[in-house]
């Protein structure tokens, strides 16, 4: 019970750093309004509108999600193996609210309400896969960096051999991976077909 209670915190801490991330975001895109909105273009008509009609190769988007996703994942888990390892993962959840509060902000001024609908358009279906892949992939950082360098917080280390226990992360990474090789896959076949169908009755 002891060790379910501490994972549990550890994803309301994630939790917490995520929404003051996004809070940051929003923050941030109020203050620095023309860089976004202007300078940078982003989520303007004419990108709309460019993605509108787009032709996208499935195979090509696939490889270049693919690389992006898996590596995000394995510059994580390098980090897992070094001291930093569980202060990396909180940094990774406050960046990520972050950038969902600097894109949500901005669709949202510049479309209102149907702003909120095209950010759902652009994370759907990939996302309910990415999502708990993205915590697993933290949760599974933390316990490695942890066992090796803060042993005090490794409750699962205690369960079995070392040889053991690198074999159980390694299982867990492999699960990981794989829901993130599904969930890219969605995001270049599925996602574009939707966002288009989306963005023509926009």
């Amino acid at each position: 019970m002891h060790r379910i209670y501490r994972t549990d915190s550890r994803h309301i801490s994630w939790l917490y750093l995520f929404l003051g991330g996004f809070l940051i975001g929003v923050f941030a895109m109020n203050i620095w309004r023309n860089l976004f909105l202007q300078d940078m273009e982003l989520l303007n008509a004419a990108s709309l509108s460019r993605l509108r009609y787009l032709e996208v190769d499935g195979g090509s988007f696939f490889l270049y999600v693919l690389k992006e996703r898996i590596g995000t994942a394995f510059f994580l888990c390098v980090l897992a193996t070094t001291y930093v390892g569980v202060y990396a993962v909180s940094l990774f959840a406050l960046w990520m609210g972050t950038m969902a509060g600097i894109f949500l902000s901005v669709a949202s001024i510049r479309y209102g309400l149907k702003g909120i609908g095209l950010v759902a358009a652009g994370i759907l279906p990939q996302y309910l896969l990415l999502v708990p892949a993205c915590v697993m992939l933290m949760n599974w950082c933390y316990q490695l960096s942890a066992a090796l360098y803060h042993q005090e917080k490794a409750a699962d280390f205690r369960y079995g051999t070392k040889k053991q226990y690198l074999m159980r992360k390694m299982a867990q990474l492999l699960l990981i991976l794989g829901v993130i090789i599904i969930g890219s896959a969605m995001e270049s076949y599925i996602n574009p077909k939707l966002l288009s169908a989306f963005l023509k009755i926009f």
